[in-house]
């Protein structure tokens, strides 16, 4: 799962530049879909136009009728509707998301690396602590 880490955000907006689809919005951050696991939009969705495809969450811009449902249901608000339902589609025919490629900061990344860093930075906090402290004794 691709998430923004709102702390390191800087608002260069170029995430919501490159995406093919205009499926990020930018408010104080860049708002994206979190392909939810159990995906409540493709569940609200009256013609099936939301589906499934490679581990993402993506409109079916042909069955798409723009009821709006998908966005009612979407707890980020990942969804805005112009005629039909527009969102990310998590690059989905690619093996890497655009905005991530994109941002300097890697402020959009995986769940997964953004946890491993913390982890990794916040271990070599403890390990500084730990000389500092060890050389006093």
């Amino acid at each position: 799962m691709v998430i923004v880490n709102v702390g390191s955000c800087i608002g260069c907006r170029r995430c919501e530049r490159s995406c093919p689809i205009n499926g990020i919005t930018f408010e104080e951050f860049p708002i994206k879909c979190m392909h939810c696991e159990k995906n409540p939009c493709l569940y609200a969705c009256p013609e099936r136009a939301i589906e499934r495809i490679n581990n993402k969450v993506v409109v079916i811009e042909d069955k798409c009728i723009g009821c709006g449902l998908c966005a009612l249901a979407c707890p980020f608000g990942a969804i805005r509707i112009d005629g039909i339902a527009i969102k990310c589609n998590g690059c989905y025919k690619r093996d890497i998301e655009i905005c991530k490629e994109v941002c300097p900061t890697e402020a959009i990344n995986s769940i997964e690396d953004i946890i491993e860093n913390k982890l990794y930075n916040t271990i070599n906090k403890l390990y500084k602590l730990y000389r500092i402290y060890s050389s006093i004794k």
